[in-house]
């Protein structure tokens, strides 16, 4: 049976800042640090031997990656896929800023609809990405899969294969250096069976 884990980031300023970080290349912070090898210790008891390890390319995924995957000794492997939807022009703002920019478009994504800006990826366009690097990794991927990723990426991903509606908050957030399992019985279709272990 096959078996994916999907693991969001460690912490980083920004996100202490509570500013939209999306395509922009963040470090982790010493908390993140500390958050990604309590995320190893968590999967190093549930994680089978031979796990494939794929990261978004961003520094904060890849050094999460890197202390996750280092119990294992695994060689980890980028995809650009994995990395986290581009917010366009609110890229980089916190919640006041957003709303000071544009108060009805903030207005809207508070009541879970998505704004109207070019250079935002919308959540079918990062589903479908998100969902098409999945699924060529499991491919490569004897068993267990490994997946390092971003906050909004994961929950796409996640509501992609359940195949869920991905309007307002069918799965809730994975939080920094937390993790989601979904599982593939033969025959097809997937489950989640473990969601957002290790959050605070």
């Amino acid at each position: 049976m096959t078996q994916v884990y999907i693991v969001r980031h460690g912490q980083t300023d920004w996100n202490v800042e509570g500013r939209l970080q999306g395509s922009s290349n963040t470090s982790l912070n010493d908390t993140g640090r500390e958050q990604a090898r309590h995320a190893a210790s968590t999967l190093g008891a549930a994680v089978r031997e031979g796990v494939v390890v794929v990261s978004s390319p961003l520094d904060r995924t890849r050094e999460t990656a890197d202390i996750i995957a280092a119990q294992w000794g695994s060689e980890i492997h980028t995809d650009q896929r994995l990395v986290e939807r581009d917010y366009g022009p609110w890229e980089g703002l916190t919640a006041d800023e957003r709303e000071q920019f544009d108060p009805l478009q903030h207005k809207a994504w508070r009541a879970g609809r998505e704004p109207e800006y070019e250079g935002y990826e919308n959540h079918a366009t990062v589903g479908a990405r998100m969902v098409e690097g999945i699924l060529h990794w499991v491919e490569q991927a004897p068993d267990d899969l490994l997946i390092v990723t971003h906050g909004s990426s994961a929950r796409m991903a996640i509501l992609h294969l359940l195949e869920l509606e991905v309007a307002g908050r069918r799965v809730g957030n994975l939080e920094n250096a937390a993790w989601s399992r979904l599982v593939q019985p033969e025959g097809g279709g997937w489950s989640l069976d473990r969601h957002n272990i290790g959050a605070e």
